[in-house]
């Protein structure tokens, strides 16, 4: 299932797989900012921002397959198993691309990649 998640999440505007700055194995990056990666073969972290998670807070809450973080957190963690969860995933990171898009019609910034990657990883 994890293939196609990912398959389903560089079809969304903007979206560009590539090394994670989290973990070992893929991210999901909008204008040089990670907006999701797996964290295990059934639940992928998203990049929601606080604002999107604030926003929908109470629908997150009641979805169980959906794990919150601390109210000042960007991220928010989905389990998935089944097609419905996964149109889940899609939909929220359809949110999380759309925050991250650039506003003022300059290009995207593409995912770092070698010693850049490495120097984000450090950090994480």
């Amino acid at each position: 299932m994890a293939d196609s998640v990912a398959a389903a999440l560089c079809r969304i505007d903007g979206v560009v797989e590539g090394g994670s700055a989290f973990k070992d194995g893929s991210g999901f990056w909008v204008n040089g900012k990670e907006i999701a990666h797996f964290e295990d073969a059934n639940a992928i972290d998203l990049r929601l921002t606080r604002a999107e998670i604030s926003s929908r807070r109470s629908a997150l809450r009641a979805d169980p397959r959906v794990r919150l973080r601390t109210s000042s957190s960007d991220w928010l963690t989905v389990e998935f198993a089944t097609a419905a969860d996964e149109a889940l995933v899609v939909h929220l990171a359809e949110i999380a691309a759309a925050a991250h898009r650039p506003r003022d019609g300059s290009p995207p910034l593409l995912p770092p990649t070698g010693a850049a990657l490495a120097r984000r990883r450090h950090f994480h």
